[in-house]
């Protein structure tokens, strides 16, 4: 597969990836004020294992340019040593922010990523956790925040929203991330230090996992949100 091929499939993948969940995202508005607030907790748990992953998948990775930049985004995703600027932090910060008081530390969430960046190939390993979530990470969280923004509840109390967490990901340092990505990958692929099509694997790997995952979300039913709710 040639770099141009390889980099045409991500970008059409990634627009029909847009375009399949705008629809989905769609139903946010109507949702309970007890399941925004559910489904909002369980994402923390995806910013929490993010970090987890990164430090997962430098510790396999060859000593390249590649590694350096993770180990880079990793340092910011834990707020450059202050952990009141961490994303898990900020991410509490806008839990807080629309009511959830009482977040559950440790939600009995499977870790169903964890075994594939333990042991799978290191190409299809930046495949799933480089360009993968890192990038399709982005995607879904845009739209969230577009039918987020929509919800009663949100438009009512807009102002005490602490958005800080969504201006990083949809619009800020992350951006220059997946940039800087997207060439430290190429690179790899143009120099033959990874096998491209592993590396699709992977990224679809990742692509499937973020689809289910909000699959489920949306899909909770509206008493089982309050009754999970009530326990966190």
């Amino acid at each position: 597969m040639t770099i141009s091929t390889f980099w045409m499939y991500f970008d059409e993948t990634k627009l029909k990836e847009e375009i399949e969940i705008f629809s989905s995202f769609s139903t946010i508005p109507n949702w309970s004020l007890e399941k925004l607030r559910r489904v909002s907790v369980y994402y923390r748990d995806l910013v929490k294992n993010h970090s987890n992953h990164l430090a997962l998948m430098i510790s396999r990775l060859p000593e390249t340019q590649f590694k350096s930049l993770i180990a880079e985004i990793l340092n910011d995703e834990q707020g450059n040593g202050y952990y009141h600027k961490s994303h898990l932090f900020l991410w509490d910060n806008f839990l807080k922010s629309i009511g959830v008081n009482d977040i559950k530390r440790n939600i009995d969430i499977p870790d169903k990523m964890k075994p594939f960046i333990e042991n799978s190939s290191i190409d299809f390993v930046v495949g799933l956790e480089g360009l993968g979530v890192e990038c399709i990470c982005s995607v879904y969280l845009s739209i969230f925040e577009k039918f987020l923004k929509k919800h009663p509840y949100i438009l009512q109390h807009y102002d005490k929203v602490d958005w800080l967490f969504f201006d990083i990901h949809v619009r800020g340092e992350d951006i220059h991330h997946k940039e800087k990505i997207r060439k430290a990958v190429d690179d790899l692929i143009e120099s033959r230090q990874i096998n491209p099509d592993l590396v699709l694997k992977g990224y679809n790997k990742a692509k499937e996992a973020w689809r289910q995952t909000w699959c489920d979300w949306i899909n909770l039913p509206e008493e089982k949100a309050v009754e999970a709710l009530s326990r966190a």
